[in-house]
């Protein structure tokens, strides 16, 4: 019975032997897609776009096309230094000068055929980098104000009609969950200008400030008239706000009435037609307003005696 096996799964495995043999033999046609990358001197600076990979078609034995799917670092690299002035490059041609492919290996075609080559002057400039990433809290947890970002810029080089297009860089997106602490971490810019721009540095540091959310309550806080006539006086009704905010706890214990600032402008007293005025509150950052008590306030306008 064993011996049966031995001979059933033998005759299977040579089979099978067989079959990649012959198959592996027969000439196919198969199509790659290979990464480009575009090296250049520090003078030359490419002004149109170029694309991030290129779509080859091979034709070629099976296992030749097999020794060379399993590379893993095929690159079409065009060096431009050699370049003074626009260009045009027969990718089918330099495809099987660069490219290191078996004898018996043909390139049938490139997809785009041709790269054209634009360049402009060089010029560096100061670039804004905007956060991608997303951060999910813990239940109870705040962040308390914007993640900071260092740099908040980097330095672009590039082709003068490319750069003057860029307002911003943004950082490869990254989601963070469950987050119950402060934190910083190093984030990649994206590179999908990578073949027109030179960018430094490559990465920027985000930090991100978490504490435990708190509640507070301030009370009796001064609410002032601003730009008063000086022959005028205002009473308000009543004369003071009380204000309850959501903030993380350290901030919370760190600040205090003094800190908010709650106005009326007289002219939006003097223009009023019905009877009351809504004060404007301005807080630090990292606060929210949960309640205000009153929301809106009463007046009497009085001539100051002389």
């Amino acid at each position: 019975m064993r011996k049966n096996i031995f001979i059933a799964v033998n005759t299977f495995l040579f089979a099978i032997f067989i079959w990649l043999y012959i198959n592996l033999n027969l000439t196919y046609n198969y199509v790659i897609v290979i990464p480009l990358e575009v090296k250049s001197s520090k003078l030359q600076a490419v002004s149109n776009e170029l694309p991030e990979n290129l779509e080859v078609t091979l034709k070629g034995k099976g296992w030749d096309l097999l020794s060379i799917l399993m590379k893993n670092n095929i690159i079409y690299t065009v060096d431009l230094s050699g370049y003074k002035k626009d260009t045009k490059i027969n990718l089918v041609q330099a495809m099987s000068e660069v490219v290191n492919l078996p004898p018996s290996v043909s390139v049938q075609s490139v997809v785009p055929d041709n790269l054209d080559i634009s360049f402009d002057n060089t010029i560096t400039k100061s670039i804004k980098v905007k956060n991608n990433t997303i951060i999910a809290l813990k239940e109870g947890y705040i962040l308390i104000g914007s993640p900071r970002i260092v740099p908040d810029s980097v330095k672009v080089t590039g082709a003068t009609s490319v750069i003057s297009r860029i307002k911003y860089l943004s950082t490869d997106h990254m989601d963070f969950t469950g987050i119950g602490n402060s934190f910083s971490k190093e984030v990649k810019l994206s590179d999908t200008l990578s073949n027109l721009v030179k960018v430094e540095p490559k990465s920027v540091t985000i930090f991100y400030r978490v504490e435990l959310s708190a509640e507070k309550t301030f009370e009796d806080i001064n609410v002032n008239v601003l730009n008063l006539p000086a022959d005028k006086e205002v009473l308000l009704v009543p004369p003071k706000i009380s204000l309850s905010l959501r903030g993380g706890v350290e901030q919370l214990s760190k600040i205090n009435a003094s800190d908010f600032k709650v106005g009326i402008e007289y002219s939006q007293i003097d223009s009023d037609e019905q009877g009351f005025v809504v004060p404007s509150i301005e807080l630090p950052n990292d606060f929210t307003i949960i309640k205000s008590e009153p929301q809106r306030f009463q007046y009497i306008i009085k001539k100051k005696e002389n």
